[in-house]
């Protein structure tokens, strides 16, 4: 029987494809709005690209098959980066309307008690998500989108082992407040809700930046993303939580 790290090994290729396809759909949902436009049209877009790295807690509860077990991972997980995602986020902006795309990837695991025993809960995520906000002034925007997420349970106790894949599609609808947005310093509130392949997810955040020269800037959010999913033998009901740190650069 194959331990819980070597089916994970065995999907490390797979793993990489959806990183580098979900890539490339956030590059051009982005990119193709703004090559649509004329070069003459006296309005210029901008561009951001973010890598994030998200240090990601977890509470809930997960199941593959007939198993389930309940997940938290305490806070000091999350001081050790023991539950680390990678997101890549890119804007394309000609106010009042942006355009973004993100993809993000979570590893993460937990030990606890189930039904049947001790068990080793470990969970491979990958998440996309393209949209758009329209900005009806500086302080509040609205914003719509596609939430894409692609999830592997695996529960392995002393005698047992069982897992499940299962993607889905959730459209969502949020808003987002500005309290700051200066030349250098930035501050935001956002959150949305949605529904789709999950029955349902919602998401918030409250974030800041500070933005030096024409090009940089550094960030740091606490984010919040909640699902309810259940179907073909897969229970994920689960609340991501933790925080981002990026680094932006404009293109």
């Amino acid at each position: 029987m194959l331990t819980l790290e070597e089916a994970f090994e065995d999907d490390y290729v797979s793993r990489r494809r959806h990183i580098r396809a979900l890539a490339a759909l956030v590059a051009v949902v982005c990119v193709a709005p703004v090559s649509a436009q004329s070069d003459d049209s006296g309005d210029d877009w901008s561009y951001e690209l973010i890598p994030y790295l998200w240090a990601s807690a977890l509470d809930g509860r997960i199941g593959a098959g007939s198993s389930s077990a309940d997940v938290s991972a305490s806070f000091k997980d999350l001081a050790e980066f023991r539950n680390v995602g990678f997101s890549m986020r890119m804007t394309a902006t000609r106010e009042p309307i942006q355009w973004y795309g993100e993809a993000s990837y979570v590893q993460l695991e937990n030990d606890t008690i189930a039904p049947a025993g001790p068990t080793r809960v470990k969970t491979t995520q990958t998440l996309a998500e393209v949209g758009l906000t329209y900005d009806f002034d500086e302080e509040l925007a609205a914003y719509a989108g596609v939430r894409y997420q692609d999830v592997i349970g695996v529960l392995q106790g002393p005698s047992y082992r069982t897992d499940q894949e299962r993607e889905w599609l959730d459209g969502y609808v949020g808003a987002r407040w500005n309290a700051i947005k200066s030349e250098r310093w930035s501050a935001w509130l956002r959150g949305d809700v949605g529904a789709g392949g999950s029955k349902f997810t919602w998401l918030a955040e409250a974030g800041g930046g500070y933005h030096w020269g024409s090009r940089w800037a550094a960030y740091l959010a606490y984010r919040v993303l909640d699902t309810d999913y259940e179907h073909g033998g897969l229970l994920y009901d689960v609340k991501l939580s933790g925080l981002l740190f990026g680094f932006g650069i404009r293109l």
